[in-house]
């Protein structure tokens, strides 16, 4: 078996290209954007962030609700912009490029294997539990999910 070390040529030919972080401003999303981050050895590759709130008010005919539901969806996709301007600022000064995307959706698994898809990522990092998953849960139902039906391979990181 061949070792290749971070300064081969052939090393930096095998390295991912697009790395998909799904992002929901957790701790472990955190953690997932840095190691997304040092994987940037060539500096070749480009981070996508996807962000994906859970919007399921549509189906809901309430129009009292529906107008308290926009507020609320236009608070957190001014948060959610402004945490995906500084992770581009973050990965701009380490060299990296970096595309953005916000997504409401009723499935947030169904958006990240979307999105997979859509931009060709050749890996997926993400945190094994995001911020509404239950703290004594080894792994997120979301990152369980994404992990088995993903096409390409799943870094998880806790």
């Amino acid at each position: 078996m061949q070792v290749y070390s971070p300064q081969s040529e052939k090393f930096s030919k095998i390295l991912f290209k697009k790395i998909l972080v799904p992002f929901d401003n957790s701790k472990m999303s955190d953690r997932a954007f840095w190691h997304a981050i040092n994987l940037n050895f060539n500096h070749k590759t480009e981070i996508i962030i996807l962000s994906v709130y859970h919007s399921d008010h549509l189906s809901i005919s309430f129009l009292d609700y529906n107008a308290h539901q926009t507020i609320i969806e236009r608070e957190k996709l001014n948060e959610i912009k402004l945490k995906h301007k500084k992770l581009k600022e973050i990965s701009e000064e380490s060299g990296v490029t970096c595309r953005t995307f916000v997504a409401a959706s009723s499935s947030i698994t169904q958006t990240v294997m979307s999105y997979i898809y859509s931009t060709k990522a050749d890996l997926v990092i993400m945190g094994t539990r995001g911020n509404g998953s239950d703290r004594k849960l080894m792994l997120g139902s979301v990152s369980l999910e994404v992990s088995q039906k993903s096409p390409v391979p799943v870094l998880l990181v806790k």
